[in-house]
């Protein structure tokens, strides 16, 4: 039987703004081999309890672009109650199948005055590149959560098609980071795993997720989900300057995984906060 455990006393990382620390650790280092008999890790992760309403967050500069008001985007919830955006995997596994197909160059776009994609999965020795598709000034203020929130780097965009490389070697560890933006635009941010193995996933916007090829064996499964309720506001001449949101959701579950087998393996995220006015979802039609 798998069992669930909540991690409120085990914080793998933290949420952005949110209380500095270790956050997650580097694991030893990963050995690839050849997995002929592994088997897969299919579930979901579900919102559980009562729905929250839908916050909007005041667009305070370039509102003539940008809108009047943006959704956050820290809590999407589609059919079935299926929450997008969360990030699951196996922890501290020694080896397995090959990373090489997932070192590429990825993407994070800056599109309407929001981070696309909000949540994103950086294999370990993979670029970024980061591009402003909006014709005003965003900037990327990118921390590293393992590092006690130090700012990793701060990139400015004020062009319309601005490009810029992330090379591999500046992202010095994986783990969590996060990523907001400081030309004005407070209720922009975003997350990006740089994750050491390829068993991880980010579950799609039903809530479900797969973990395939996963060579035989008992495992710790962790789920990781970002709070959605703001606990403060910073201001600045009046208008919000940053907000502070709620410490993340973890949760994990015991999982074995038999020679080309199937383990059905989900999770509840139950919000904190008993006030659901000031939490945050987007629904998915």
């Amino acid at each position: 039987m798998m069992k669930v455990y909540p991690l409120s006393t085990m914080m793998i990382c933290l949420a952005l703004f949110g209380g500095r620390g270790d956050g997650l650790r580097a694991q030893a280092k990963y050995k690839e081999v050849a997995v002929t008999n592994g088997g897969t890790i299919r579930g979901d992760v579900r919102l559980a309890g009562k729905m929250p309403r839908i916050l909007q967050l005041a667009v305070t500069k370039d509102a003539n672009y940008c809108g009047g008001k943006k959704s956050s985007p820290r809590l999407r919830v589609g059919k079935s109650r299926g929450v997008q955006n969360a990030i699951v995997w196996l922890e501290d596994v020694p080896e397995g199948k090959s990373t090489t197909s997932d070192n590429k160059q990825l993407r994070l776009d800056q599109f309407k005055c929001e981070y696309n994609p909000h949540v994103l999965l950086l294999p370990y020795g993979s670029s970024l590149d980061i591009v402003n598709s909006d014709p005003i000034l965003h900037n990327v203020h990118t921390y590293d959560e393992s590092d006690a929130g130090k700012t990793l780097f701060n990139i400015a965009q004020p062009i319309k098609g601005q490009r810029t490389t992330i090379k591999q070697t500046q992202f010095k560890r994986p783990g969590l980071y996060s990523a907001t933006c400081d030309a004005g635009h407070p209720w922009m941010n975003a997350y990006i795993m740089v994750t050491e193995h390829p068993y991880y996933a980010l579950t799609d916007v039903n809530g479900n997720f797969i973990l395939e090829n996963v060579p035989p064996g008992t495992y710790e499964l962790k789920m990781w989900h970002e709070g959605v309720v703001v606990v403060k506001t910073e201001m600045e001449n009046g208008k919000p300057k940053a907000y502070k949101f709620e410490e993340p959701y973890e949760l994990v579950q015991e999982v074995t995984v038999k020679e080309r087998g199937q383990v059905k393996a989900n999770f509840d995220l139950v919000l904190r906060s008993s006030d659901n006015s000031s939490a945050q979802s987007s629904l998915t039609k």
